[in-house]
């Protein structure tokens, strides 16, 4: 028995489960393909293992944007650092470049893609041969009092 089910009070203790039915269909695009055009000089022109890790970054840096402003720049930090682990017996100069490309990708989001909220959840890539599906598992990020809104 798949898809969401929400459960209904009969009477008496006794409960049923029903399916959940969206009251509306889901507007705009689907975020996994808004992902793909944020992602994209990232991706463009990798092979799988690279275009797995580049979308993880992506993704991470798309979810840092959606947190407040005063809280950004400690989270890249601590992003960096994480990727600088990931990554022992990389050339010199990768911690900068990481940052560099993290800080980037913040700007990015905050500027082309600014009106959408969604923040990631969860997310898998698969590869399919010649290409790669992205599925994306997403919630509305709150809102905070520095954003303005």
């Amino acid at each position: 028995m798949g898809g969401l089910r929400k459960l209904r009070r009969r009477g008496a203790g006794e409960y049923a489960v029903e399916p959940l039915h969206l009251t509306s269909a889901p507007r705009g695009r689907k975020l996994s393909a808004v992902i793909l055009d944020y992602a994209r000089p990232l991706i463009d022109n990798v092979d799988d293992d690279q275009f797995r890790i580049a979308i993880g970054i992506a993704i991470m840096c798309w979810n840092v944007a959606l947190s407040p402003e005063e809280e950004q720049k400690e989270k890249l930090r601590l992003l960096c650092k994480e990727m600088a682990k990931m990554a022992k017996g990389a050339p010199g100069g990768f911690a900068d470049e990481a940052k560099m490309w993290t800080q980037w990708l913040v700007e990015r989001k905050k500027t082309l893609f600014a009106d959408d909220r969604r923040m990631v959840l969860n997310y898998n890539v698969e590869n399919r041969g010649d290409s790669h599906h992205l599925q994306v598992a997403s919630t509305l990020a709150p809102l905070h009092p520095t954003d303005g809104a």
